[in-house]
């Protein structure tokens, strides 16, 4: 089978970025044409959409796993049991969406904190945007089957060309309705709607991609049995990162104040940010594990790992360099905020962040599809427990944010180094000082090396050119060092080769231009 791995991961970017462009804009529009007001409801009521798929239990990975192993090229079947199973546990999952739905509704007052005088004309409204809001995704959360399926037959850029158009439409249609001066309730139903023909669009691709492929509403004991055993671990392991995701904030809150949380999310925008970019990419690595661990080519994962963490440790490393160095200029340009506390966080946090993407994110995707999915939610729950264990002890002797990431980062440091990666070298049979070498250090080093040539441009410049140029210069210098890198360390001689013919053809479409 081969792999589209190339057109994945640029489509996957392509995609990141249409609705990085389109959540920007709507923003913008709904502020400006309906205020912050029904802005903050837009927000309510998509977080409380968001919320929805902590019912999916895990059986959406689940649906990714089973695909990514050609079960239905084996046994058509077989397959068509399993995905009916995981469609109607979704099915089972969405009816609970309705009654929280309406117990939402006779609570709106409280859950959405709407002030004493308002009128009852607003909170019908408030009431009936919540309904259309829950209705919605009780109809679209049990197609959300179909996207992972997706995933699973390495056809992740079908996925991305239908979620771009549908932005793309979605956007027309926002600009439509605020040209017609229609509110926010039809806006809402308008990009319900789209949601509901993108999921539609992706569950007729699955159907064209898979030939005799039927879903039909039965639940199978036994079958759901063997699905429940994998997802229950993926959904605490899921759980598990939202705990350290979230709970870092809700600590800080109540033990440090708002003013600390503000100060932490400041400081912790850029490094996530960072982390956001590497996933499109890291993307590809469960299906593809969960292929090559099925058909036992173990030496081939192996270097596929090995290479994919060394792609993410080259782009990682360059950025989280720039950020040591420029972390309070780039805090002061993008937030107007001169704030040392809120440079010395972000800089804590970007090395976090580096750490989890070189070291844990691949090593667990490939664990989750290698049948390690067990020993992953007893590393993650055990981490979880030690994290909270450790804040709470420290935050009762001296109240700071710096003790919730000294937490987080030492319970995660121990999780990663002394039990993920040591069980992915011996899953894998990787050749540990190769490992080191090849994917950790020399990426690593060519940061450090482009890491120098910038400071000396902060360290002689700072002060004398506008933050803006500055930052500027850093970025095309080091831009300009790591291409030639990518070409020498990154490129094998089958790349190599692919680029000189890439050049050669567009120097000669210039030339006869």
């Amino acid at each position: 089978m081969k792999i589209p791995f190339f057109k994945n991961t640029v489509t996957n970017y392509f995609s990141m970025f249409v609705r990085l462009v389109q959540g920007i804009l709507v923003t913008r529009w709904i502020i400006s044409h309906l205020g912050e007001a029904q802005y903050g409801l837009w927000v309510m009521l998509w977080s409380f959409f968001s919320y929805a798929l902590l019912l999916d239990l895990g059986f959406g990975v689940a649906a990714q796993k089973v695909t990514a192993t050609e079960l239905h090229k084996q046994n058509i079947e077989k397959y068509n049991h399993t995905i009916s199973s995981i469609f109607f546990s979704h099915v089972s999952m969405a009816l609970l969406i309705l009654p929280l739905t309406f117990i939402g509704m006779y609570y709106i007052r409280e859950l959405f904190h709407l002030p004493a005088d308002a009128t009852p004309e607003y909170i019908r409204f408030c009431r009936e945007a919540l309904l259309l809001s829950g209705l919605a995704a009780t109809v679209v959360f049990p197609l959300g089957v179909f996207p992972e399926i997706l995933v699973g037959l390495q056809k992740l850029y079908l996925r991305n060309y239908i979620i771009i158009i549908s932005k793309v439409l979605e956007l027309a249609g926002v600009i439509l309705i605020f040209t017609m001066g229609w509110g926010l309730f039809k806006l809402l139903f308008f990009v319900m709607l789209i949601m509901g023909f993108t999921q539609l669009a992706m569950m007729l691709s699955v159907w064209k991609s898979i030939p005799g492929f039927r879903i039909r509403l039965a639940f199978e004991k036994e079958v759901f049995k063997g699905i429940f055993r994998f997802s229950s671990a993926v959904y605490i392991i899921s759980i598990g990162r939202m705990i350290w995701e979230r709970g870092m904030f809700l600590l800080i809150s109540i033990f440090c104040g708002l003013a600390s949380v503000g100060i932490f999310q400041l400081g912790s925008r850029i490094p996530f940010l960072i982390q956001q970019t590497a996933l499109p990419y890291v993307e590809n690595i469960s299906p593809i594990s969960a292929l090559l661990h099925s058909r036992n080519r173990t030496t081939h994962l192996a270097q596929i790992l090995m290479r994919s963490i060394r792609w993410v440790n080259f782009f990682a490393a360059g950025a989280t360099v720039m950020v040591m160095i420029y972390a309070p200029r780039i805090i002061l340009l993008l937030f107007n905020v001169n704030s040392n506390e809120a440079a010395f966080i972000c800089r804590l946090m970007v090395l976090f962040v580096y750490f989890l993407l070189v070291c844990r994110v691949i090593p667990e995707k490939f664990l989750t599809m290698a049948e390690e999915h067990k020993f992953l939610a007893k590393v993650q729950s055990f981490e979880c427990l030690f994290f909270i264990a450790l804040s709470l002890a420290g935050l009762l002797i001296t109240p700071s944010e710096l003790i919730v990431i000294g937490a987080m980062i030492l319970t995660k440091g121990v999780g990663t180094l002394f039990f993920i990666i040591p069980h992915l070298i011996k899953r894998t049979g990787m050749k540990t000082l190769r490992f080191f070498l090849y994917s950790l250090l020399e990426p690593a080093l060519l940061a450090l090396s482009t890491g120098m040539i910038c400071y000396w441009q902060y360290y002689f410049l700072r002060g004398q050119i506008h933050e803006f140029f500055l930052l500027a210069l850093a970025g095309i210098s080091g831009t300009l060092i790591y291409f030639a890198a990518l070409y020498f360390m990154m490129f094998d001689n089958t790349d190599k080769i692919r680029v000189k013919k890439f050049i050669k053809k567009f120097t000669g479409k210039l030339q006869r231009a």
